[in-house]
Formats: C-alpha cells, structure tokens, sequence
C-alpha cells in the first residue's frame, strides 16, 4: 500500500488541479482554491540559513512535532515557508499550501492534501455521511505517507482553526503532530500556549544590517552601494515587508527618490509618503497583510475581535515614547486611563499587553546575565520595532487627531510620576532611573503641556539619581540635552546655564574626560565670578571642581591650594556641617596624602568621618568616600595590613548598599587589592583586581582611566605570582 502512496505523490499536484480520477466533485461540491505554494527565488531568500535548517531538520524528521513560523505581520513568514516549500519539492516531497480564507475552506483544503496523499475518496464521502471523523480520516492518512510538507500559512486567528470550543493545542482539530511528513503553521500568534507541546516554534526576528542590505540590493541593483543599502535597512528596522516596498519605490519609473540614500534622507520628512502610505482598501484585510501602514492593524482587529479592545490604544500610547525599552513601571492603569478617558483596571490592562506581547508587537528583552534578579525584576520593560512604534504613532496623528492631546498628556504624565517616585525610592528605583533616562527628554518637546523650567528640573533631578547609580554615560546624555536647551533660550552667560555647564562637565570627569572637564570647569569658574562674584556658592562649587580635576589629572599642589581656599569659604559661609563643606574637607584630605603629607591627611579623613557619620549617616555615599580614602591613606603611609582590614569593611558596605557593580564599590575592591599586593598577597589581589577590572570594563569601558588603571594593576599582581611560583 505505502510503494503505491509514494507513487502517487508524484502526481497528487495535477489531481488536486483538474478532475477526480473517479469522476466526483471536489469535497463541499465547491472547487477549492490551488495547493501550490507561492513562488520563491531561493537564492534571494536573507538572512534566514538558522532558521531554514531547523525547518529542514524537522522535514526530514518529525519525531512527532510540527513547525510554527511566527512573528509579527511583515516579517516575513511567508516567504521563508515558500523558501521551505521549494526546498521540499526539490527533493522529492508532496507538497501542499492551504492559504488560510476562513473555517469553511480548511477542512475542503487539508482533505484536497490528503487525497494527493493517497487518501480514497469513499473515505471521504464515509465521513461527510457521518460513519467517520473527517479530520480523524485525513490524519491517518497523513500518519501513513511519507515525504509530504503542508504548510498552513496567516492561521493568525488559531480559535477558528480547531473544533468549535477546543483549543489547537489539544490536537483534536486540523492542527496535529501525528503525520509522518511536516506540517508547518505560519501566525502572527507566538504563544506557546496556543500551539501546544508538540509544537516547534520558529519566532523571525528583523533581518540584520547586511541582510537587510543585500533585500534591498536583490530588488533594487542600480540603488547604491552596499554600505547605503545596510544603513537603509537599519533605518527601516530590519522588516522585510518594509524591504520590499522601499526597493519597489527606489525602483518605480515615476519615483521621486531613486535610490538608497535619498530615499533614506527623505524618510525624516516623509514617512506618511513613502513607507506610512495607506492603500486605497485598508480594510481589506488581505490589502492590509501587504501594507506597512495597515498590517499591524490586523492584529489589533484580531485583538478586538478576542475582546481585548485596549491593545489598540495601549499601543498607540507606548507609540510616543522614545525608541528603547519602555519600563513597565510607566505601563499604568492610569496612563491609559488619561489616554483614552474612561477608567481602565490592571487586569483589562495586564490582559492588551499579553495579547500584544503574543502577537509579536511588543518584545520583551532579554534578561542581561550580569544583573542581579532582583533589579532586573524591578527594570522589566517591554520593546516596540522602531518601525512598529514610528507607523503606531502616525497612524494616532492621523485616525484620532482629536485624541493625540490626550496621549500626550498622558506621556507627560507617566514621565513627571516617575521622576518623582525615583527620587524618593532610592537605590531600589536605580534599574527604573536607567530605563527612564532615554524618554524622559520628551518632556522638552511638549512647551504646551509642561513649562521648560520643570522640564529641565526633571532632567537634572533624574540625572542626579543615575549619578547616585553609577551610570554617568546616561546622566552626561541628560545633562548635555539641558545644557543645549539653557543654551538656546537663556544664552551661555546666564546663571542657570552655568549650573548645567557644570553639571556636564562633571559627568565627562566620571567618564574619564579630565582634560575637557578641566576646560569647562576653568570657563566656567571664571564666569561664574564676573557674573555672581567670588564667594557665591556656585563659583565655590566650580573652584572645589576645577582642582577635583586637578587631582585626577596629578596636580596636587594647585588642587590642594583651591582646596584649602573653599573649605575655609565654604565653613564660613555654609557652615561646618554642610554637605559641600564636609566635602571640600575629604577633597584636601585626599590632596595632602597626594602631596605626601599622609599625617595631616589621616587626621582630617578621622575627623570628616565623625561628621560625616553625624550629619549624614554611616551609610552616606560621601561617609564611604572618607572611610576609603582614610584607608588609602594608612596604606601609602606603610601600616598595609591595618589599611586591608579598613579597604575590606568598606568594600563590604559599598557592595551591600550600593551594589557590586557600582563604580565606587569596584573603587573599593582595586584599593583592597592593592592593599593584598602590598602585603605579599599576590594571587588573592590578582583575582580580586580580575574581577574588578570586568566590572570596569562593563560599567565604565574598556578605555576609561580606572579601567586602565586596573589592569596596569592586575599585570604587576601576575608577574609577582609568576616570580614567586619559580622560586618555590
């Protein structure tokens, strides 16, 4: 029986096309549309090798499972099953494509396949007369051949596919892993839950860079170099549909912009044109699968049609933040509830973000392994393709102009509110801080909905937590785009401006950017006592930071002499006990041991600890400063096993209150080290200076001068172990 199947496979193409060798109608008396699959030119299909030999894999061994291509709609799932298909036929496979129309034409499609597999048509009539199940007597038919591939391509709506009121996954339906060939589901549904077990999941992520490149140069060859083909396709986020239509407009005869790098420029004035054009029947739902402007709006219909009307608005809203990751912490009942004016609860909310997430419009990123659980937890945010959310929001602008001012105002909203609760939560809202830190210039695009002057206070306040954090490349982002906009609208001799000028620079010196802070730091000294005189507090704070740079650039004498001279204003102005005060103190500490003079320095260190304990508490960030700096002291004074026990107990209260990876405790762990070096403990400092040194690279970079530092360190540590190895 199976050497006459095989047999037939060979023909099953022409008898699915023409009459039954019997003489009987198709099944349904109603001639089903063509099984032949899409055409494909191999040789042009991208960036999809991994995914094209895990599909053949699973052709040529199903064990008992079946494929799902999925993704979000314009990325190409179609095309790589075609590429499948053809791949199939070439060796010798049956193969099948049902273009899923709607439930009445499946079961007359999936029994058209089975027919071509050798399935008799009195089976069928047997069926349809009630002696027999009809999806039972097509899936054994499937279970006996071999060497066929159906492919089930846009099963986006996955409840109409299996028996009314069953899940697809209980493989009771059309949908079933049984067959002893593949069959291979293509869906915008990405759930697991959905297809079941047995279910192999292939999820397409955008094309890369140079994928994406060579898509364009397939279909447009006369449009630019490779280079400008790349960055084109990056710009368009990697989506294939998106691809596709640029290379058909490059390539148009009547086509404004003929090739990638004018196309490319003209994007930022035209998206509406060129890539966000609607077509003239959006509602058709097969027009809208092929139309960037429209094809995600199927899956929003699908959404209303499951009963989750707020994915709609819920992605719109998400539409106008920032290209990043959007923190869940914005993602409120509130927010939506501004948006769309009406109250929304958490689990109506919960519920569009599964539903948007399954769909594949909303990515979830991947968990970093070098952050703890805990604050990746706390960090959790969730993704848009550029393209998605660039399309999202002007399709917002253009369907409900009259709703865009309460978006808005709802993104304003959410990012104010989370300034606030940052600041207040501490080193708990750090993992948040970082994830708000790309949206939050928002604020300035919005004159009309927030004053500029609260704007910038958020900006500053928010950079100020990140500093707390550790994270100086986002707070030097923040603090450029205030010094830009006090720039713009006061000029660079106001006050405010100087205080944002300082502000940056003293982000570059966290960077490692001494010299350039070091100009800054001069300029701005100088104009801040021309404009608000010598013994203002702010021209006090620029002399304490132009020799802070000093120090780290080596300067210590003129460091120490700008020191001593805003200690003593800052105590007679400030008062003993201020902040900046108690700073300035542990600044000339710091000098005097620089100078050799570590006698001096050890008392004043002694002394700003007591006060700092008083006045700010033990656990103060500028309280650990003095208690590091003390110890460093004690070891340059030559008593290095008393300056490893103070370097260990601070190094163990950075990393319980700050984490260990923030900056300053990676400070801690480098001067316990070289306290271990100093007393012979080589191996013990090499691997402690070995894990400094990765979480420097990771958090400041591989160049930075700590960086640098750290490693010079770790080398000597190594030779010393290696000396000591071959005199034993």
């Amino acid at each position: 029986m199976l050497s006459v199947l095989s047999a037939g496979l060979a023909t099953a193409s022409r008898r699915l096309d023409g009459p039954a060798e019997d003489g009987t109608a198709p099944v349904s008396g109603a001639r089903p549309g063509s099984l032949h699959p899409p055409h494909v030119v191999l040789d042009r299909v991208r960036g999809r090798d991994r995914e094209i030999a895990r599909l053949m894999a699973l052709l040529k061994r199903p064990d008992g499972r079946f494929a799902v291509v999925c993704a979000a709609g314009g990325m190409g799932k179609t095309t790589l099953a075609a590429a499948l298909a053809e791949r199939a036929r070439r060796g010798g496979y049956a193969v099948f494509w049902i273009r899923r129309r709607g439930p009445e034409t499946l079961s007359d499609d999936f029994v058209q396949a089975a027919v071509g597999c050798g399935l008799p048509r009195s089976a069928v009539s047997a069926a349809q007369s009630g002696n027999d199940n009809l999806p039972d007597a097509v899936w054994r038919q499937l279970a006996r051949t071999k060497k066929w591939l159906l492919v089930v391509d846009n099963a986006d709506e996955a409840e109409q596919i299996g028996p009314e009121g069953e899940r697809v996954a209980d493989y009771r339906g059309w949908i079933r892993p049984y067959g002893r060939g593949l069959l291979l589901v293509t869906s915008r549904d990405t759930a697991s839950a959905t297809w079941g077990h047995a279910a192999e999941l292939i999820r397409l992520e955008p094309l890369p860079a140079a994928a994406g490149g060579r898509v364009l140069l397939d279909s447009a060859p006369d449009g630019g170099t490779a280079v400008e083909a790349e960055a084109l396709s990056s710009r368009l986020g990697g989506l294939p549909l998106a691809l596709q239509a640029a290379g058909r407009y490059v390539t148009g005869s009547t086509s404004r912009h003929r090739d990638f790098a004018a196309y490319q420029s003209a994007l930022e004035e035209e998206l509406t044109t060129l890539v966000g054009a609607d077509n003239p029947r959006p509602t058709d739902p097969n027009v809208a699968r092929s139309t960037v402007r429209r094809t995600w709006e199927v899956s929003l219909d699908q959404l209303d049609r499951e009963g989750i009307p707020l994915a709609r608005p819920l992605l719109r809203q998400l539409s106008l933040f920032a290209e990043a990751p959007v923190p869940l912490a914005f993602i409120t009942p509130e927010l939506l509830t501004t948006a769309v004016g009406r109250p929304v609860g958490q689990a109506a909310l919960d519920q569009a973000l599964a539903g948007l997430e399954r769909y594949g419009l909303l990515g979830v990123p991947a968990e970093q392994p070098h952050v703890p659980a805990a604050e990746s937890r706390a960090g959790g945010s969730v993704t848009l393709h550029p393209l998605v959310r660039e399309i999202t929001a002007l399709t917002l602008a253009t369907d409900e102009p009259d709703r865009l001012h309460d978006y808005e105002q709802a993104t304003v909203d959410a990012l104010r509110g989370e300034v606030t609760r940052l600041r207040a939560a501490g080193a708990t809202g750090w993992a948040a801080a970082r994830l708000l830190a790309p949206h939050l210039p928002l604020l300035l695009d919005h004159p009309g909905l927030v004053p500029a002057e609260d704007a910038c206070a958020a900006l500053n306040t928010l950079a100020d937590v990140l500093g707390d954090a550790g994270s100086y490349a986002l707070q030097l982002g923040l603090r450029q785009t205030v010094l830009a906009h006090r720039v713009e609208l006061l000029g660079d001799q106001h006050p405010d401006t100087f205080t944002a000028r300082n502000h940056f620079a003293n982000s570059l010196h966290c960077l490692g950017g001494y010299e350039r802070s070091e100009e800054i730091h001069r300029q701005n000294l100088a104009d801040r006592i021309r404009v608000l005189g010598p013994e203002h507090p702010d021209t006090l704070t620029s002399r304490n930071n132009v020799g802070y740079v000093l120090q780290l650039r080596g300067q210590y004498a003129e460091a120490a002499s700008l020191h001593a001279m805003v200690l003593a204003d800052r105590t007679r102005i400030l008062g003993v006990d201020h902040l900046l005060t108690l700073t300035s103190r542990d600044n000339l500490a710091k000098s005097f041991d620089q100078l050799g003079d570590h006698t001096a320095a050890a008392t004043l260190h002694t002394q700003n600890i007591a006060e700092c304990s008083r006045v700010l508490g033990p656990d103060h960030p500028l309280t650990f400063t003095s208690r590091d700096n003390l110890a460093a002291t004690v070891n340059h004074r030559g008593d290095p096993t008393h300056a490893a026990e103070l370097h260990r107990t601070v190094f163990a209260d950075r990393t319980r209150v700050l984490g260990p990876d923030h900056p300053h405790t990676l400070t801690s762990g480098n001067n316990l080290a070289d306290a271990l070096h100093q007393l012979g403990e080589h191996a013990q400092a090499a691997e402690l200076l070995e894990q400094t040194l990765a979480g420097r690279v990771r958090v400041l970079g591989a160049d930075h001068p700590d960086t640098l530092g750290t490693r010079s360190q770790l080398a000597v540590c190594r030779s010393e172990t290696g000396r000591r190895r071959r005199r034993q």
